[in-house]
């Protein structure tokens, strides 16, 4: 697999936060997020510069499980990048994960389907909204037409549902505007609003510092959850956390 690093922490957003995982970054994305703010994705090394210096490069998936089994995690976060890229090497990962008796959380983009569901404990989607568009550079079209795809949400839901599974719908918010498409995207799906969960755009703690009041009040108001960048706020913007 096209991995970018392996390392042992703890999740910082979602149902799980604070939960102690060993993380598993695939290498390169389908989408390019870059924000209002002019912050790009708080993993650029994995969309915008995908072959950077630091990335480790190919490892089969018998090393994966044997890096997992020397961390002693329970928890696997398997995160990007956009892991589905890689759909036949993810399966062949999450089955193996399973007979090791890891809680296997993945996260995604929801715009790729694939037979790896079958053994994810924690389906964490993250659809990208408009705010997260790269206006004015060479990715904007490529970005706006793949960034969402309905089909596949709904597909990641009713999967959910029918195997009852776990599930999040994790969503970056930057303002109130944002609220609107969420909706509109609950609407087509389905999703409850026990699902969804909204985080504080930003790769500073200063970043998200300034939003969280506001986006505290949001969620009172739309009866959404509100999740905190954890790993930020203990650790700052770096790798291997």
């Amino acid at each position: 697999m096209n991995i970018s690093e392996l390392f042992y922490s703890i999740q910082g957003e979602g149902k799980r936060i604070g939960v102690p995982s060993f993380f598993i970054r695939t290498n390169k994305c389908n989408l390019r997020c870059m924000f209002a703010s002019g912050n790009l994705c708080d993993t650029p090394y994995t969309s915008w510069t995908p072959e950077d210096e630091n990335n480790i490069g190919e490892l089969s998936v018998d090393d994966i499980i044997k890096e997992f089994k020397n961390s002693g995690a329970h928890d696997v976060v398997i995160t990007g990048g956009e892991p589905t890229l890689q759909t036949v090497e993810l399966y062949d990962l999450c089955s193996k994960l399973k007979d090791e008796g890891a809680y296997i959380t993945l996260e995604t983009n929801g715009t790729i389907e694939g037979k790896f569901l079958d053994y994810i404990d924690l389906i964490s989607v993250s659809p990208k909204l408009k705010s997260s568009t790269p206006y004015d550079t060479k990715y904007e079209k490529m970005h706006l037409q793949n960034r969402i795809n309905i089909d596949v949400l709904k597909f990641y839901h009713e999967h959910s549902l029918k195997e009852n599974r776990s599930i999040q719908w994790k969503f970056v918010y930057c303002n109130e505007k944002d609220i609107d498409e969420i909706i509109q995207l609950q609407k087509k799906v389905g999703f409850a609003n026990s699902n969804i969960y909204l985080m504080p755009e930003g790769i500073t703690v200063k970043d998200i510092s300034v939003k969280r009041k506001e986006l505290a009040e949001v969620c009172k108001k739309y009866h959404f959850n509100y999740t905190e960048r954890l790993h930020i706020l203990i650790w700052g913007s770096k790798r291997g956390v």
